[in-house]
């Protein structure tokens, strides 16, 4: 792949990452017509996503400074209420134990714990099948045409009123798996996880800033993934310096339209997505028969 064209999918992939659109599905589809897909390319496109999510760190961080406070706080409260558990069997006395989900965001840091668990095993079980997917046009047609569908449920969805402290296991749990899923190219980080959290009864800010914010273990977890698999693709110096310009597109393209972005999906219809989506399927589907 060369400069000009790793630049290309760099732009289109930050233009489309924040979007309810599939940007795995617009970069697969260019290195399919362009490259034959392997495991260096599948390393390019988690590289694009992490370039990307610095800009998602950065425009949430009072939001990852909080949780990160908050994962230190629970786990002094675990250590805490151990010890008390410990002394209560040993003296028969009953001292109350610390409340671990005590405050809103207290609670957003244990559903973005729950959400991790299902990212991470998907993760690791579907890495190689990820890996065919993105050589297979056919793959990325049908992802995009799943994505169309949640999209038009989106906009059928009554508006929710629940905020963090009122969201339940379960639903951190399918938004989870949503953004395991979204490892398959043509499948819609931001429209299937929304989907779900406002199915949930989800405020739409908060369906939006949850989606986002599981996004960064999922992203994160796929990069570690990867760097430890390097040692099997055909990566050169020059080919890794050419994927970093791409990344390096992805994130400043990326850090230029994430506040617009999200001040559109906490308000806008998603009937022209899911439009788009369904022809950029057809598209992926005739181009896998023709070429």
């Amino acid at each position: 792949m060369d400069f000009i064209r790793t630049m290309l999918i760099g732009i289109v992939h930050g233009i489309t990452e924040f979007l309810p659109l599939s940007s795995s599905g617009h970069t697969g589809l260019l290195e399919n017509m362009w490259v034959h897909s392997g495991t260096e390319e599948i390393f390019f496109e988690v590289l694009l996503h992490a370039a990307t999510l610095l800009a998602v760190i950065v425009y949430f961080w009072r939001d990852v400074t909080k949780v990160a406070a908050e994962m230190i706080l629970i786990c002094m409260d675990l250590i805490t209420n151990m010890r008390i558990f410990i002394e209560n069997k040993k003296t028969g006395a009953d001292k109350r134990y610390q409340k671990i989900s005590g405050n809103n965001y207290r609670k957003l840091t244990l559903m973005l714990l729950t959400a991790a668990i299902p990212m991470a095993i998907l993760g690791m079980l579907s890495r190689r099948l990820v890996q065919i997917a993105f050589g297979n046009l056919l793959a990325i047609g049908i992802g995009s045409m799943i994505s169309a569908i949640l999209l038009l449920v989106i906009d059928h969805i009554a508006k929710g009123e629940k905020i963090p402290k009122d969201m339940t296991c379960d639903c951190a749990i399918w938004m989870g798996i949503c953004q395991g899923m979204a490892a398959f190219p043509g499948i819609s980080r931001v429209g299937v996880s929304m989907a779900v959290g406002l199915l949930c009864g989800l405020n739409r800010k908060v369906a939006v800033k949850f989606t986002f914010l599981t996004a960064i273990p999922a992203i994160g977890g796929a990069l570690i993934l990867e760097l430890m698999h390097l040692g099997e693709s055909s990566m050169t110096g020059r080919l890794a310096g050419t994927y970093l310009c791409g990344a390096l597109a992805a994130g400043i393209t990326g850090f230029l339209l994430i506040r617009p972005v999200v001040r559109y999906l906490q308000r806008a219809r998603f009937r022209g997505s899911a439009l788009y989506s369904f022809l950029l399927g057809i598209v992926a589907i005739v181009c896998e028969f023709v070429k």
